[in-house]
């Protein structure tokens, strides 16, 4: 992460769903650091990490708890950050996003969604956990459906991550394939 935010504009902020020590990695080489999680005991075990950097006054970090609301037609619980004005606001400006939490795929799905649909032009959207075959799924959909918005690279760092580099503004498209809209039932 923190290669990937050097090669970003200085005074670039970012954002993530999920916390851990990727939260001291972003406050590292960010001017300003947003984390969401929807624990507050994992939250501030984040905090305490050993060689944790403390929040700064550009930092943000607060809890959404996951709440059940419809993805395309399937139930799910994901962060609703539309109702928390402060973070959509990070969310909206921030270059760097990583989207590491929830850990259900299809919950994971909604956070990316939310992130490429919100993120600015230029901004760079990395989601963590591609080795997750679903996830994987609904990431290489996700750019074929949006490659006119987005370009798209694998990276086979640590766990494989996805890359999306948003190019311009516009409508998100999201046609989930039979399997992947079945399996959101089941797991809900």
């Amino acid at each position: 992460m923190e290669e990937v935010a050097a090669l970003l504009p200085p005074g670039s902020t970012a954002f993530e769903f999920g916390s851990g020590r990727s939260t001291h990695s972003l406050r590292r080489t960010s001017a300003g650091a947003a984390s969401i999680e929807d624990s507050a005991d994992w939250l501030d075990r984040t905090e305490q990490l050993e060689g944790s950097l403390p929040k700064r006054d550009s930092d943000f970090s607060g809890v959404v708890p996951l709440t059940r609301c419809w993805n395309r037609l399937r139930p799910i619980e994901s962060f609703n950050v539309a109702a928390q004005r402060e973070s959509l606001l990070r969310l909206q400006q921030a270059k760097l996003i990583l989207v590491d939490s929830p850990p259900n795929p299809a919950k994971r799905e909604h956070a990316l969604f939310l992130a490429l649909d919100q993120a600015p032009a230029g901004a760079v959207i990395v989601l963590d956990d591609l080795e997750v075959s679903a996830t994987s799924r609904f990431a290489h959909r996700l750019a074929r459906q949006n490659a006119d918005r987005f370009r798209f690279w694998l990276l086979e760092i640590d766990h494989q991550l996805g890359v999306f580099l948003k190019l311009r503004a516009g409508k998100m498209r999201s046609r989930p394939s039979f399997r992947e809209f079945v399996g959101a039932w089941l797991r809900a």
